[in-house]
């Protein structure tokens, strides 16, 4: 054997290594190699102190691991400043035991001054924390990944990406392990990315109020928290409970121990001046303010155009026709845009179709808005305001059944559009839009809108009408006639005066009302106005009725029906003759208010006014009251109950049941009359009725509290005796 045949390979069953021997003295020892020390990085910020509140969503970040879920991938999404990042790293360092193996933290810039940064960029971090090699070239993105990939392999650790932009910049950084877990937060809810991987979203609100208050406290001590309970609750609410603003406003009241929360309450209430003041003494005034434009300069030029248009919206919330018709778009693109502000928290789905701002975001907006060009703003505006008052025309024609609608001029030769499906849609529009529809009438003032502004709250009798909203029909009426008279119109100045006079009979009967219509009415035989001369007319009488004069009353009525007759006009004739009846009604006159309430509630079944129909129903009811004829009454009185109920006419519902309490009353039903009376007098002083609620105890008092032997009274609060 050669001399080179001394070496050998050696191998090592156990230890699986090569050992390449020569010339070999002493002897040989095998040893194991060590098992390489793996870093474990923990690269968690710091958690954020007096962490307040979110105890559901911390909940919901716990469910994976309560269920022993595969793999945990949680997007928790929200607006700017709601504490996404807070609650992220808190929940972390909470949970920081399930994950021995580490924790990795990024901040991905999705939102910030700087630009987002690229995935390559953030996995070359990761790499080196886990222990990779590091010699690797910017934009290879995937062979990164499989590195990143293969050192999670197997290992517990906790990947924290905060401040994602979009989908694309997250999937490279999930780990490939299911012994991995990952939080995401981002503005954007990253649909994509929840659609592809199965990751569950958590979408972060406002805090709840106590929430709100309790992180206030953590900032400004409990002592001057407790001292001024109510301006800390009022401090949330103009912070829009948003823990960014509310650190911030805290910060300001712990400046100065002369400082209380009050005052910066006060400063608060300029609201126009609420994105200045939360700042930091050192963030250059635009902590706040900042925060929102970095989504919004994020925004495709046609959502970020939405958005500063949705800043000229009047009311707390709307639907997408409303939107559509500020942004001067289709619905369908209003529809998408809308969802592209949702997607980047920018805005929120409050209900189906339904989008609101909370106040700060809507302030940024607004803000916005006042950078376009005073013409743009002016036709969104009009835009807006000409689609309220389109469709609460539509809907009046469908509560009042009339044949002339005032604020469109529909005749029964051109109605208007059919928008609404029947008259309870409209209603329900109406009830919905009640809020915006009245700020829309302030707009309308306020901007010189003043068309819209008389016209609207004229073209909003019939629900004002339906639902008795007595301050704000007074309201809304007060600020159109105002815009009337200073634009000149008095068209508008008569229409209004007539509306106004409804409220005043049904708040006050012996206040301004007849002033309201002999006004009206004046104006309407100045500019030749027929229609408004007899609907006017017939009201002066109707005045003079609940003003306890049946002599002028009859009179002005019984002119107004002569002119009504001599037109094919069934509305007027049928309100006429209503009016009549209850005149007679009042005058003890039996068979005349039977005979012309017959009528009218013929006439109302004719056109279709089931809420009249109702009216005239209970009417007829009192007839037979006041005839002593009980049970009749009562029969009757139920039918009209039920037409109340049908049209969702409270009001009269009141009256009716007071009617029936009567008749329940005098046929010795004592229970069962002080049981109606108690609904009626509930019904009376929910919708602030005091006129019927004095009414029906009064007939209380006469016919049951005086004699209690005869059973169980009703007391001013509308309970038995």
């Amino acid at each position: 054997m050669r001399e080179g045949d001394d070496t050998r390979n050696l191998f090592s069953g156990d230890t699986g290594a090569l050992v390449q021997a020569g010339h070999v003295h002493g002897g040989v020892h095998f040893h194991r190699f060590a098992e390489p020390v793996l870093p474990v990085p923990r690269q968690l910020p710091f958690d954020v102190p007096g962490f307040t509140g979110r105890v559901d969503e911390l909940r919901q970040l716990d469910e994976p691991f309560a269920a022993g879920a595969a793999v945990a991938i949680t997007v928790v999404s929200g607006s700017p400043g709601v504490g996404k990042s807070a609650m992220a790293v808190h929940w972390a360092h909470r949970e920081s035991d399930r994950f021995p193996d580490g924790q990795l933290y990024v901040d991905l810039r999705g939102f910030d001054a700087a630009p987002p940064m690229p995935a390559y960029q953030a996995l070359d971090a990761f790499v080196r924390a886990l222990g990779g090699a590091s010699d690797r070239v910017h934009g290879q993105v995937d062979e990164l990944a499989a590195s990143y990939r293969s050192l999670l392999a197997s290992r517990r650790v906790l990947v924290v990406l905060d401040n994602a932009v979009d989908d694309e910049q997250v999937r490279p950084l999930l780990p490939g392990s299911s012994t991995c877990a990952v939080v995401v937060t981002s503005r954007n809810t990253l649909a994509g990315l929840v659609a592809v991987t199965g990751a569950r979203r958590i979408a972060l609100a406002a805090l709840p109020p106590a929430d709100a208050v309790a992180l206030l406290g953590t900032a400004v001590g409990v002592d001057r928290l407790n001292a001024e309970p109510a301006a800390a609750g009022e401090l949330a609410r103009l912070c829009a409970r948003l823990p960014l603003a509310l650190r911030i406003a805290a910060e300001r009241v712990t400046r100065s121990p002369y400082r209380t929360i009050a005052d910066l309450v006060d400063q608060f209430d300029a609201e126009r001046h609420r994105l200045d003041l939360l700042t930091t003494a050192t963030d250059g005034g635009v902590a706040v303010r900042v925060a929102f434009s970095w989504s919004y300069r994020q925004l495709p030029a046609a959502a970020a155009g939405m958005f500063r248009r949705l800043g000229l919206h009047p009311g707390p919330e709307f639907g997408v026709p409303a939107a559509a018709a500020l942004a001067g778009v289709p619905e369908r693109e209003a529809r998408r845009l809308l969802d592209v502000l949702v997607d980047a928290g920018l805005l929120n789905e409050v209900d189906r179709e339904r989008y609101g701002f909370h106040d700060l975001l809507w302030l940024y907006a607004v803000e916005n808005a006042e950078l376009e060009e005073a013409t743009e703003r002016t036709a969104a505006v009009r835009r807006l305001l000409e689609w309220y008052l389109l469709m609460a025309d539509a809907a009046d024609h469908l509560l009042t059944c009339r044949s002339y609608c005032v604020t469109l001029g529909h005749t029964t030769a051109a109605p208007p559009p059919v928008l609404f499906p029947d008259r309870h849609r409209a209603a329900r529009w109406c009830d919905r839009e009640r809020v915006n529809l009245m700020a829309a009438i302030r707009q309308a003032s306020d901007c010189g809108e003043h068309a819209v502004a008389w016209r609207l709250p004229v073209a909003l009798w019939g629900f004002f009408f339906l639902n008795k909203p007595w301050r704000e029909w007074t309201s809304a009426l007060t600020t159109g006639l105002a815009s009337a008279r200073e634009s000149g119109d008095r068209r508008g100045e008569a229409w209004t005066l007539h509306c106004l006079r409804e409220a005043e009979f049904s708040m006050h009967p012996t206040g301004r009302a007849i002033e309201y219509v002999q006004q009206a009415l004046d104006i309407f035989r100045d500019i030749g106005d027929q229609w408004g001369v007899r609907e006017a007319l017939s009201n002066v009488g109707y005045a003079h009725y609940l003003q306890h004069r049946p002599d002028e009353a009859l009179v002005h009525l019984r002119a107004a029906l002569e002119l009504w007759r001599g037109t094919d006009d069934r509305w007027g004739q049928a309100w006429t003759l209503h009016s009549l009846g209850e005149t007679y009604l009042g005058l003890g006159r039996w068979d005349d208010a039977a005979r012309v309430l017959g009528e009218a509630l013929d006439l109302f079944g004719l056109i279709g006014h089931r809420q009249a129909e109702g009216f005239a129903l209970g009417n007829l009811g009192r007839v037979l009251l006041g005839t002593n004829r009980h049970e009749q009454a009562i029969d009757q009185f139920q039918r009209a109950l039920a037409v109340h109920d049908e049209v969702g006419d409270r009001w009269n519902a009141a009256r009716t049941l007071k009617g029936i309490g009567t008749a329940l009353h005098d046929t010795g039903s004592i229970e069962a009359a002080a049981d109606c009376w108690r609904q009626a007098l509930t019904i009376s002083e929910d919708l602030d009725d005091s006129a019927t609620a004095d009414e029906i105890r009064g007939t209380v008092s006469k016919l049951v509290c005086s004699a209690r032997h005869a059973g169980p009274g009703v007391r001013r609060d509308g309970h038995c005796e």
